[in-house]
């Protein structure tokens, strides 16, 4: 008996000897293997926010430049720089400023400098020029050197800030320059919320030295922290107590001579998750020692289970049990293609507030569900993100993007009819949800969330993003633009096109100028209409020159000619001193003024009716002829037509285009004719493209007419190829 008693306990032992040791390699096992995955995962989100910081300050700059622009544009600053017009500059600059710091409060410095780079005006302070301020700019000097414009992080008395400076030139002399300084918590706040990482900045000690600051924390020989939280400061003073606290100092921040002045440190913190698997992992291993047996026989199976549970957990939402922000993240960056559905609840935060955030769960549960079951059953992987937001994410190799329409009809069909019964109020609840789409884009979330954002301003159920949404597409190809318009400008390349207007009989006895640039591009001609360029042009000051240039090249070309010329006017162009003094200048050598037509556009939203009326007699006085551009188009005022009453009505194009097929435009356009008769003026029908349009304009009594029919607008001045407008 005592053998078979020692075998067992032989045995016994041996089983506790193999157990123990298989705990201590379990153990060590995952321990490693945690390691592993948490470090991988880390470098995923600091290469992620490496990647969305470049994002953001290119887009960043773009901004502040387009700000400086419109400022810039403002009437009156670019002479009021050049007088050194102290008084005149705070009038106008002041309103911008204060807005500008509505706007957005990390806006430090706003700053006129004179040509010689004395500092005259300072609006963030609301100092003129006097001693204090009667020195040079010690920073960004290359602007008054170089005359173009600067951007980049520089270091000043009392902080690191991020600077553009922009040009100002009063008639084409350069006469000074203008800076906007911000705060780098412009650049980098959202960094933090976005990826649940601490952000600072390291900056070179002989640099940082000039900083007034008395926490500045000693990095190492070569840098100083200026700007960071706690976090990042408790860790360069004592790394060792902070095992588990993670830093990247990769990305450069440079001056506007792209020269490195320190870095940006990015810090991740994964104590938290860290202990929270550790413990899990105890709890688990010592689950294993209950199970002895099964483990010893699927030691390697289970391990390989367990660690995929083991990530499971670190990226599940708890409250509803779909994958959490952590998980999307991951998909995003692996390099495939993905097409990205982002939903949140219409005033989510209105029915916490109004019956508590239990009842505020069950519902994020119960959409929850719902946005589960709407993925499985259209193969999509299902993510909540935040509080009420979720995401339906589906990897695609050939995107087609008309499918999702039918795809978000369905999502809001079964989300926004969903009852839910939350028994805490005994009430069933409905909520509708706002969805923005996004394609094949590592900033795809970011995208989805412009449109999201874009949706909503609309009052639209969803809306994809597309480079309408993108204020940071629209900036490149405003400032693309611009270059254009520029080039033009100073190689002469901005002329008039001419198109002719009959009478009744088909004779020309007018034309309309109309504006066009001329680009050449690889050697090959591109001609550019006013839809391309003239809402740039108008934004970045730019508008006047090109006036200039149509009004100039118009009147000289017809200065010979028997035909009356025809030049359109925007009803804000009568409030411009500068181009109502060149319009007058020309009137007054042309020397037969009867034979010009100022067209004004009838549009919505004129400033001052009264102040555009007293000029329009002001150039009826010397013998100018006045017409209304685009009548009929929904934005005519009759009470204006009825004082004006000028010597021509243009009758709006998309009521001509269809006349013989649409009765109401034929109504429109008789009852148009009627007024104009009553008030002794004559009409004009543009887009008068056929002979049937011209014969039944004909016998309804129009005056004039203009359109394809009769010619279309030509190059009198350069002899270009005749163009058909677009």
């Amino acid at each position: 008996m005592n053998t078979p008693q020692k075998t067992k306990q032989k045995t016994l032992l041996l089983s506790i000897s193999v157990l123990l040791v298989s705990w201590i390699v379990g153990y060590a096992f995952l321990n490693y293997q945690f390691t592993n995955s948490i470090n991988e995962e880390l470098e995923k989100i600091t290469n992620s926010t490496q990647k969305l910081f470049k994002a953001k300050l290119t887009e960043n700059s773009l901004a502040l430049s387009l700000k400086l622009d419109e400022i810039i544009s403002s009437e009156g600053l670019a002479k009021a720089v050049a007088n050194e017009d102290y008084q005149e500059l705070d009038a106008i600059v002041s309103p911008y400023y204060e807005r500008l710091k509505i706007a957005n409060k990390d806006i430090e410095i706003l700053t006129f400098r004179s040509a010689d780079g004395m500092t005259i005006y300072r609006a963030h302070k609301r100092e003129f020029r006097g001693d204090e301020l009667n020195k040079k700019r010690t920073l960004i000097v290359d602007t008054n050197n170089m005359q173009r414009s600067f951007s980049g992080f520089e270091v000043g008395k009392f902080e690191m800030t991020y600077r553009t400076t922009q040009a100002i030139f009063y008639k084409k002399q350069y006469v000074g320059n203008v800076e906007l300084g911000v705060s780098p918590r412009y650049f980098i706040k959202d960094l933090g919320i976005i990826f649940d990482i601490e952000v600072g900045m390291a900056i070179k000690k002989s640099i940082s030295d000039l900083i007034i600051e008395d926490d500045k924390v000693f990095i190492d020989e070569n840098y100083n922290l200026i700007r960071g939280s706690q976090t990042l400061k408790n860790y360069f003073t004592d790394k060792e107590s902070m095992p588990n606290f993670k830093v990247n100092m990769n990305i450069p921040l440079q001056n506007h001579l792209s020269q490195t002045l320190g870095y940006l440190i990015v810090g991740l913190d994964s104590s938290e998750i860290v202990n929270q698997n550790r413990d899990f992992m105890y709890k688990l291993l010592f689950m294993g020692i209950l199970v002895a047996i099964l483990l010893v026989i699927v030691l390697h199976k289970s391990f390989n289970m367990m660690l995929d549970y083991f990530k499971k957990k670190v990226f599940i939402d708890h409250l509803t049990g779909l994958k959490n922000r952590q998980a999307l993240n991951i998909k995003l960056y692996s390099g495939e293609a993905y097409v990205l559905i982002l939903s949140n609840i219409k005033e989510f935060s209105l029915l916490n507030e109004i019956y508590g955030i239990d009842v505020g769960n069950e519902v994020l549960i119960q959409v929850a569900r719902e946005h589960e079951k709407f993925a499985k059953a259209n193969g999509f992987n299902s993510y909540r993100i935040s509080a009420d937001e979720y995401v339906l994410l589906r990897e695609e190799k050939n995107i087609q993007v008309d499918i999702y329409t039918e795809i978000l009809d369905k999502l809001h069909h079964k989300i926004n009819n969903l009852s839910i019964y939350v028994p805490i109020i005994e009430e069933t609840l409905r909520v509708e949800i706002y969805s923005g789409v996004s394609f094949d884009h590592e900033l795809s979330l970011e995208q989805a969330q412009m449109a999201i954002k874009k949706a909503k301003e609309k009052a639209l159920p969803y809306l994809a993003y597309s480079q309408n949404v993108d204020s940071k597409k629209s900036s490149q190809h405003i400032l693309g633009m611009k270059k254009i318009i520029r080039h033009a400008l100073d190689n002469k390349n901005v002329i008039p096109f001419f198109q002719p207007i009959t009478d009744r009989d088909g004779v020309i006895i007018k034309y309309e100028a109309l504006v066009r640039i001329i680009n050449f591009e690889n050697g090959k001609k591109n001609i550019i209409f006013p839809d391309d360029f003239l809402a740039v042009a108008i934004k970045s000051g730019l508008y006047i020159d090109v006036a200039h240039e149509v009004l100039s090249q118009a009147l000289e070309v017809f200065a010979t000619r028997p035909e009356k010329i025809s030049i359109n006017l925007l009803p804000n162009d009568f409030f411009n001193y500068s181009l109502m003094d060149k319009l007058v200048e020309l009137i007054t050598t042309f020397n037969s003024p009867q034979k010009i037509v100022l067209e004004i556009t009838e549009q919505e939203g004129i400033e001052d009716f009264d102040r555009l009326h007293r000029a329009i007699k002001e150039f009826r006085r010397q013998g100018v002829l006045i017409a209304i551009d685009d009548f009929g188009s929904g934005y005519a005022n009759y009470a204006h037509i009825l004082k004006i009453r000028p010597d021509y009505l243009k009758i709006d194009g998309s009521l001509i285009k269809n006349i013989l097929e649409d009765q109401e435009s034929q109504i429109l356009v008789k009852s148009i004719i009627r007024f104009a008769k009553d008030l002794k003026t004559k009409t004009v029908a543009e887009f008068v493209e056929s002979k049937e349009i011209y014969e039944l304009l004909k016998e309804y009594g129009v005056d004039e007419f203009q359109g394809y029919y009769f010619g279309r607008p030509k190059d009198f001045i350069n002899n270009y190829k005749e163009i058909e407008i677009i």
